[in-house]
């Protein structure tokens, strides 16, 4: 079924009273940092009240590395539960030391409840984890999906899953980074759900080619309207999750008009 979410990680500047400083790391640490269930749950609830009923959870939010003892999972699972959210992704990347590194996340995922796990690599080349991460997605019946960040072509990115050679392997094709590295984002999205690797879109616009600073959908370069018709029209059913990620300001206002625009393009 295709459906729409909030991933959380548009609150990266929140810990930091969206002080304007564009340090993705320093915003991530206090975040993971900082973050109780009691704070999760004003996050659900603003997630809710905005007309949301899916949302991907960040790995600031509930880290693999931080929160995996204790019962903090568990509440998580409850907050969401209680605002009716639908855990559709968790969204985060992986830095591994070695392949054997990929399977902690993914049983993690398990444990949340969330289905698919989507984010980049770093650490080792990507290609190398391919095969511990297929060998523990079937043992716990999850999926991972590579997101884009420097890749410059549809290619770069098939070779960072070894061209799709594994199950359970597919792509979070991030529209965002694709207009900062000036890749079509609508022809990447035709060519990954031709091979059937399309997994989960993160619906992002950036104002200009080469930068990445997020707005609105519909107010940058990337033309994300193109995008939501043809996955309606082609019959993809996945998660849309809309991403805006400003470090000066609450990014809900906009994200707001964000959701409200998809559906619109989703008719």
């Amino acid at each position: 079924m295709r459906t729409i979410s909030f991933i959380t990680a548009n609150y990266v500047a929140r810990t930091l009273g969206y002080n304007g400083v564009s340090d993705w790391a320093k915003h991530d640490q206090a975040t993971i940092q900082n973050t109780t269930p009691e704070r999760f749950a004003e996050i659900a609830r603003e997630i809710s009240l905005a007309g949301f009923e899916n949302v991907d959870i960040w790995s600031g939010h509930c880290n693999w590395l931080h929160h995996a003892a204790g019962d903090y999972v568990e509440q998580i699972k409850g907050i969401c539960s209680q605002f009716d959210l639908t855990i559709t992704s968790y969204a985060g990347g992986l830095n591994l030391k070695t392949a054997k590194d990929a399977e902690a996340p993914l049983r993690f995922i398990k444990q949340l409840g969330a289905p698919l796990l989507a984010g980049g690599i770093w650490g080792i080349p990507a290609r190398e984890a391919m095969p511990t991460i297929a060998r523990a997605c079937a043992k716990f019946g999850v999926q991972y999906a590579f997101e884009n960040h420097p890749e410059k072509s549809v290619d770069e990115i098939m070779e960072k899953i070894a061209r799709g050679q594994y199950e359970f392997i597919g792509v979070a094709l991030d529209t965002g980074w694709c207009g900062t590295q000036g890749m079509d984002a609508l022809d990447a999205a035709k060519r990954l759900n031709d091979k059937g690797l399309l997994y989960n879109v993160h619906l992002k616009d950036v104002t200009k080619p080469g930068g990445h600073e997020t707005c609105a959908l519909g107010e940058g370069v990337v033309g994300v309207e193109k995008v939501v018709r043809y996955l309606v029209e082609s019959g993809w059913n996945g998660d849309m999750g809309i991403e805006h990620e400003p470090y000066d300001r609450d990014p809900m206002p906009e994200v707001r008009q964000s959701l409200k625009r998809v559906k619109e393009w989703m008719k």
